[in-house]
């Protein structure tokens, strides 16, 4: 318990020191915010407002920054463009001698546009890659790979968001200032191969529809899928400036036995999170912070703090996770040190990250 309350107090150091830094700066790196009217009833056009908190690319919806569809210098592809994403983690596991590639995906779509509406179409591809879990028996190599998610995303008049996807409903928060997640993926990811029982777990999730309201700077939505009778339903309320986002997720669904249907067999999730990044001395110096609370019915409370600093190419992070369960307070540390190298659009991290669990790690991930 004590451990508890100093990573609690520590962290609520850390996160006044970075609003007492924001004051200071404010006039050096924040813009000018668009008015009440412009971000929820008026048209938004071209926003060029900077996102320092960028969106996963394969679980968010994010509305595209489009070219003006009447200059007649843009060829067909530059007026609609081709859009592609790529992600992949890898890590070394020091103990186990393992090594895994974990959590890989590539996405591409096209979006057409006019004045009134933004149609999108996508397809999303996974991988990964599982060695071995030294103490199972089973066969040497386990992975898979095949269609992750695909459908349509229509954004009418810069405000009504409409989406028909094979993965409909809204997941978890995914941000990290870390190397490696926090989570894993309950439809892919196997169990019981390095994943410790404080990560959170995702949505069961499946093909459906979300519908709401989007803008640049925030998002309110529901979705809901269909994985066997697990039928997972989510609300999803998401607001950002440059430095800060809020997120809040209520999901629904039926994780104990998707083979059957009862409402009895249906529980809940919450988590509320808010993410800070803060760019210092002409974006030289980046203080980064995620505090999050995950309540799952039936199973756990989750608290997830992280703290990070970046300086040029130097990346130090650290990861404190508390796990709640039948009345049990359990406290974990992970913690990372790693180089960020771009060339273009494209990012490379490689590091170490280790835990006070003994896990530790040789891993790196690539962003395009």
């Amino acid at each position: 318990m004590k451990k508890i309350i100093f990573l609690i107090l520590f962290s609520i150091l850390i996160y006044g020191n970075i609003l007492n830094a924001q004051e200071k700066y404010t006039n050096a790196i924040m813009p000018k915010l668009p008015n009440a009217f412009d971000m929820f009833i008026g048209r938004e056009g071209n926003n060029e407002l900077p996102q320092y908190i960028k969106p996963d690319y394969f679980r968010d919806d994010y509305k595209r920054k489009l070219p003006n569809t009447n200059d007649e210098n843009l060829s067909f592809f530059q007026k609609y463009p081709i859009e592609f994403h790529l992600t992949t983690t890898f890590s070394y596991a020091i103990l186990t001698n393992t090594f895994n590639m974990r959590d890989t995906f590539a996405t591409i779509g096209q979006t057409f546009h006019n004045n009134y509406i933004q149609f999108t179409g996508f397809i999303t591809a996974y991988g990964y890659f599982d060695t071995h879990e030294p103490y199972e028996d089973y066969g040497y190599i386990k992975g898979n790979a095949g269609i992750y998610d695909g459908g349509v995303q229509a954004i009418f008049v810069d405000r009504f968001l409409v989406s028909a996807r094979g993965r409909a409903t809204f997941d978890i928060n995914t941000t990290t200032f870390m190397l490696m997640p926090h989570y894993y993926d309950t439809t892919l990811n196997p169990a019981n191969i390095d994943t410790p029982d404080y990560y959170i777990p995702q949505v069961l999730n499946g093909p459906g529809i979300r519908v709401g309201f989007i803008g640049n700077h925030y998002e309110i939505a529901y979705s809901q899928g269909d994985f066997r009778h697990s039928i997972p339903k989510a609300f999803l309320f998401r607001f950002n400036i440059p430095n800060i986002e809020f997120r809040f997720l209520y999901e629904h669904e039926n994780r104990k036995d998707p083979q059957n249907y009862h409402i009895d067999l249906f529980d809940s999730l919450v988590q509320t999170s808010a993410t800070f990044r803060f760019p210092l001395m002409n974006e030289t110096i980046w203080i980064n912070a995620i505090a999050e609370y995950t309540w799952r019915e039936n199973d756990a409370h989750y608290i997830r703090l992280e703290q990070g600093f970046e300086w040029y190419m130097l990346n130090i992070a650290l990861r404190e996770m508390i796990h709640i369960k039948d009345k049990q307070t359990k406290a974990y540390l992970e913690y990372a040190i790693f180089g960020k190298f771009k060339a273009g659009p494209a990012e490379f991290n490689v590091g170490f990250q280790g835990a006070t669990d003994g896990r530790y790690y040789i891993a790196g991930n690539v962003v395009f």
